[in-house]
C-alpha cells in the first residue's frame, strides 16, 4: 500500500511522491470518538493499521490537528483508546489519521484485531 507525502519540487512547488505504508490496513467499520480541546467528534473507521487509520467523521479537519481517539470494537471488548494521532489528509469528512502515541495495551489491542481479521479473510477465501 502506498500513500502520499508532500515535499518540495525543484521548481520551489509543493509536489507529492508515494511512500510504502509500514503496515497493511484492514477494512473496518468501528464507531469511533474523536476529541480536541475545542469539540469531540463521532465517526466511523473505515480501516485500521497499527500506525494509523481512515475515519468518516462529523467534523471538518484539517491536517496537522492532533485528536485523541477511543474506537468502539464491539460491546464485549473494551473501546481502543489511543492518546495522541495527527490528521495527515482530509477529504471533505473523511481523513487519514497517523497514530503518533498510543499505551501499550492499546497497541496490543489492534494487533490482536488485526490478526484476527486477516485469519478470517483467509478464512473466507
Amino acid at each position: 500500500m502506498k500513500m502520499k507525502e508532500p515535499f518540495e519540487s525543484p521548481s520551489g512547488r509543493a509536489a507529492t511522491r508515494f511512500v510504502l505504508r509500514p503496515y497493511r490496513r484492514i477494512p473496518t467499520w468501528y464507531l469511533s470518538y474523536y476529541m480536541s480541546g475545542d469539540f469531540v467528534g463521532k465517526g466511523v473507521v473505515t480501516n485500521l493499521s497499527r500506525t494509523g487509520m481512515r475515519v468518516l467523521g462529523d467534523h471538518a479537519m484539517t491536517p496537522g490537528t492532533e485528536l485523541t481517539v477511543r474506537v468502539t470494537v464491539g460491546e464485549d471488548r473494551p473501546p481502543i483508546e489511543i492518546q495522541r494521532v495527527a490528521v495527515q489528509w482530509v477529504k471533505e469528512y473523511e481523513f487519514g489519521l497517523r497514530i503518533l502515541s498510543m499505551s501499550p495495551s492499546s497497541g496490543e489491542q489492534i494487533a490482536r484485531l488485526l490478526r484476527a481479521q486477516a485469519e478470517a479473510r483467509r478464512g473466507d477465501s
